[in-house]
């Protein structure tokens, strides 16, 4: 009993190594559960085997910002003596989250660029299809069940299937997508305000931006 008040207690007097440690593992227990599931579900979104729009990082990112309020709040009370370890103790702990926060979120945009770069092989003989249709009819087809697609020897999809891009042909994908007259779009957002799309155009004229911001490209997509 006495050995938690002592924990609890703010005054610097009762030391400052048992707040410290109470900070570190109470922030680094949920630093590690919310690493494990960003990354996770980065890694489930891009593997075939689960939705590309679960939201992991946008929490995350929330998440961190959250933790540097804390940081700043607990600066302001190193200025009292009175609750200065205990201060110190929430800023190096929150410092902890916002550090392996920001590691998780690399990771997690690591294996993203790693689907996409994957995906962007996989969906290779769809957009060959497309492209042989356009070239032997003078348009693109009106949807994708009207195409042959001729996969190569060897040809192989992790999690068995493409994902369900959204096909968008004629005036629609010229008025929308800068003149193209047909364009290939999965929706991957990482949370309710990321609204990243993997595209395809055919003419390669994509924009530096767009209304989920910066355009990245990969290959021959965005």
């Amino acid at each position: 009993m006495c050995g938690e008040v002592m924990v609890l207690n703010l005054d610097c007097s009762t030391g400052f190594r048992p707040k410290l440690l109470l900070s570190l593992s109470g922030f680094g227990l949920f630093s590690l559960l919310l690493c494990s599931y960003t990354i996770g579900s980065s890694y489930l979104s891009v593997s075939g085997h689960g939705d590309w729009g679960i939201p992991g990082q946008e929490l995350v990112v929330w998440l961190c910002l959250f933790g540097m309020v804390i940081m700043a709040i607990s600066l302001l009370g190193l200025i009292p003596s009175k609750i200065r370890c205990a201060s110190m103790a929430v800023f190096i702990g929150s410092g902890m989250m916002v550090t392996l926060s920001v590691i998780s979120l690399k990771s997690a945009d690591t294996i993203r660029m790693q689907g996409f770069e994957r995906l962007t092989h996989e969906a290779a003989p769809l957009v060959e299809a497309i492209n042989d249709y356009n070239k032997k009819f003078g348009h693109p087809p009106e949807n994708l069940e009207e195409l042959h697609v001729n996969y190569p020897q060897g040809y192989t999809v992790k999690g068995d299937e493409l994902p369900d891009f959204e096909y968008l042909p004629g005036d629609l994908a010229k008025d929308r997508y800068h003149g193209n007259p047909w364009v290939l779009m999965l929706e991957t957002p990482t949370g309710p305000l990321r609204w990243d799309q993997f595209l395809y155009y055919p003419l390669q004229n994509y924009p530096s931006l767009s209304r989920g911001g910066w355009v990245e490209k990969i290959e021959a997509y965005s």
